[in-house]
């Protein structure tokens, strides 16, 4: 069994446990300010929301690059592993024609 941590998935972990740390330590600072009682401690409040959207939205945008990424770095190299320049339509190694779907 493999127990490496998955590097590709490593960044979107960080971001959801430090948001968990976050409404955590929020919390619990309302919580020593008086703001919110030990019932409501746990409750997500408006900071806490916000802050969950904007992980998320944070999140997509880090996958969406992350993919368009991959996709530009797939689209560099042809299937027989030669390099492909910005604008060749052939490789010049095996004469495939360049994939443009990605």
């Amino acid at each position: 069994m493999n127990n490496r941590i998955n590097s590709r998935n490593l960044p979107v972990g960080l971001l959801i446990t430090g948001l968990l740390l976050v409404i955590i330590g929020y919390n619990y600072w309302s919580f020593q300010g008086g703001r919110c009682t030990v019932a409501s401690l746990l409750t997500l409040s408006a900071p806490a929301i916000l802050l969950i959207l904007l992980n998320a939205v944070a999140c997509g945008v880090l996958l969406w690059s992350k993919d368009r990424n991959r996709r530009q770095q797939q689209n560099r190299y042809c299937g027989c592993g030669a390099e492909l320049r910005g604008t060749w339509s052939f490789c010049p190694s095996c004469g495939n024609a360049r994939d443009t779907t990605a």
